[in-house]
């Protein structure tokens, strides 16, 4: 039996999902997906299937099972090939693994023929890029779920509270993969978007005369709730940026040998086309930006730890020496702090998180935005500091979101940390305004509570 009781809102859901074969949870996020989702499998006595997840969630998944499913099921958190295979023979009814791990086994799932009663992608904003080799095995070479593993699932729920996590054509994939759409990705921009030139390039946005339709089209194959429409009353969010200075003459000289850089990095984040942003020479650009931030940003935090602020205080970040030098930094100033980064065991994470959570001297939460960014809850905090944001808007949501979860008493401040006379500054400013546009064609607010937007 469950140890928890799931809300009207959540049974509600439950059952639209059940009732569909195909469909979207769209859910904002800290309103409970992940129950939504194991009580609609309950509701239709569902126990052979997937869920697919981001590798850090599977433990999340299981510890959900536990407190909101009313049936009884096996479960096998696959995390290497011994796994699977108990899987596959039957020892176990449930499979909770990674996307890197299903797209390795999603030839002999498919292969297999096994019918399953429900498969379920979590955070499926990992699909969005259709050209990618995880996408083509998980759901096959048209993106439609023919020649995949969706082919021999009867219920196939994806849930992701960023459906747009970057750009609003990324809601093709979900459109596709609930057979809402029969148009090619480049056809369906075309019929629904525009493309606008700016001095970084051009950018996409949907025809003013097609946003209805397509808010249909989403609205007839997936539901979204807010905290707020649902009767979650959580405090407010409030935005806000501050400058630190820092040396950058490593930064300006690396950008002196790439002429028009900041340029291009600009209008990839405005095109959505972040799989760019992974190029050497810009991975080198933000860790020396990220270096340069963290010894000032060091020392203003411990100022204000020191200097009345009682509270505590997360802090998100990408790269792991920038985030050692803070870790080390306050530990030599004798300020308690847990840092979550990649490569940590599931279970050491939730040390961490445990003892953020409910050991007083612990001051500072430290996450990494890949590793702590999904899946955790950080209310014991009320501010947040992007000392290194994310280049998504929807990374950054999920992030605050962190914090701002049932159980936040306090009005949430998130504050992004910025490297004076840098490209930080040109990119937060993109970033507000694609947040701004993504809400828009979802008819909802970003936030359910007032918000301060960067300037």
């Amino acid at each position: 039996m469950p140890t928890h009781q799931t809300f009207r809102y959540q049974e509600e859901g439950a059952a639209w999902l059940a009732s569909r074969d195909r469909a979207g949870l769209h859910d904002e996020m800290g309103v409970g997906k992940t129950a939504t989702a194991w009580r609609a499998a309950d509701m239709l006595n569902a126990k052979r299937g997937i869920v697919i997840c981001p590798a850090h969630l599977r433990e999340n998944w299981i510890g959900e099972h536990h407190k909101f499913a009313h049936m009884t099921r096996r479960l096998c958190k696959g995390e290497e090939t011994n796994d699977f295979n108990a899987w596959s023979r039957g020892r176990f009814d449930t499979l909770i693994t990674s996307y890197e791990l299903a797209t390795k086994w999603a030839s002999d799932i498919y292969n297999s023929g096994e019918v399953l009663d429900f498969l379920i992608f979590d955070e499926a904003h990992y699909l969005k890029n259709t050209h990618t080799a995880r996408v083509k095995a998980l759901m096959g070479p048209d993106h439609d779920g023919r020649d995949s593993i969706m082919a021999w699932a009867i219920h196939i729920w994806h849930l992701t509270g960023t459906p747009m996590a970057n750009d609003p054509a990324d809601i093709y994939t979900f459109l596709k993969m609930c057979w809402a759409t029969s148009l090619k990705k480049d056809a369906f921009i075309q019929r629904y978007f525009k493309i606008i030139q700016t001095r970084y390039g051009t950018r996409q946005e949907p025809k003013d005369d097609m946003v209805r339709e397509l808010q249909t089209l989403i609205g007839n194959n997936a539901i979204r709730r807010t905290q707020a429409s649902v009767g979650l009353q959580l405090p407010p969010i409030f935005l806000t940026s501050t400058l630190v200075d820092g040396d950058t003459d490593a930064i300006r000289k690396l950008i002196s040998e790439h002429p028009g850089l900041e340029q291009a990095i600009i209008n990839a984040i405005e095109q959505g086309g972040l799989s760019f942003l992974d190029a050497q020479h810009i991975a080198t650009l933000r860790r020396l930006v990220g270096e340069a931030k963290a010894v000032p940003y060091s020392h203003m935090l411990l100022e204000e730890l020191t200097g009345g602020d009682t509270g505590k205080r997360v802090v998100y970040g990408i790269h792991r020496q920038a985030l050692k030098t803070l870790k080390d930094f306050l530990w030599d100033n004798r300020i308690y702090s847990v840092l979550v980064q990649g490569g940590i065991k599931e279970e050491d994470r939730m040390v961490a998180v445990k003892e953020f959570q409910e050991n007083p001297e612990c001051r500072v939460f430290i996450g990494n935005m890949r590793a702590a960014g999904t899946g955790l809850t950080l209310t014991a905090a009320y501010r947040i500091d992007m000392f290194e944001s994310d280049w998504s808007p929807a990374g950054n949501a999920q992030a605050i979101k962190r914090v701002h979860r049932i159980g936040q008493a306090h009005n949430v401040h998130a504050r992004f940390v910025t490297l004076a006379n840098s490209i930080d500054e040109m990119v937060n400013k993109v970033v507000a305004r694609k947040t701004a546009m993504i809400a828009s064609i979802e008819g909802v607010a970003m936030n359910a509570a007032p918000l301060d937007v960067l300037a």
